[in-house]
């Protein structure tokens, strides 16, 4: 089973622009470059979190939000943009990868011995094996519920 995450995609590109409850090591070299204490820049992720969970930043207003915040407390004129420097990734930890598109079978390693099939059987044979492995895994199971049937009488 996955873990789907309820935070908004606002709330994850706070997080990977800022950190979580640290700040990035990333965040921490721009706000130094710009001469912004420590605790300021704190302060610009509190309030950057702040705006989005009130609905106030959709979308790509978090990034220029986050330079509007850093310009305004910058001591130093820096000619980069930090919220370029960190990429957008489609693809979010929390997330189920997509199964892939083959017509290969993979089978898992026995449980009780963690030992695989070998690789040189056809595609019937696998399928074969995997169809007995599961009948027993069912058979065992049809006996538990029947002694725990047992038990409840």
């Amino acid at each position: 089973m996955g873990f789907y995450s309820t935070k908004t995609s606002e709330e994850k590109r706070v997080k990977q622009l800022t950190g979580d409850i640290h700040l990035s090591e990333e965040f921490k070299e721009e706000i130094k470059n710009r001469d912004i204490p420590i605790y300021q820049g704190y302060n610009i992720q509190k309030r950057l979190r702040f705006e989005v969970e009130q609905g106030q930043l959709k979308g790509d207003e978090v990034d220029s939000r986050l330079m509007e915040l850093l310009e305004e407390n910058s001591k130093n004129n820096v000619s980069n943009i930090y919220t370029q420097e960190i990429k957008k990734d489609s693809d979010s930890p929390n997330r189920i990868p997509p199964r892939p598109q083959t017509n290969e079978f993979k089978i898992p390693p026995r449980a009780r011995d963690g030992k695989t099939f070998s690789t040189d059987l056809t595609q019937k044979e696998m399928l074969e094996k995997i169809i007995k492995q599961n009948q027993k895994i069912i058979n065992q199971n049809k006996i538990i519920i029947e002694e725990l049937k047992k038990v409840n009488k």
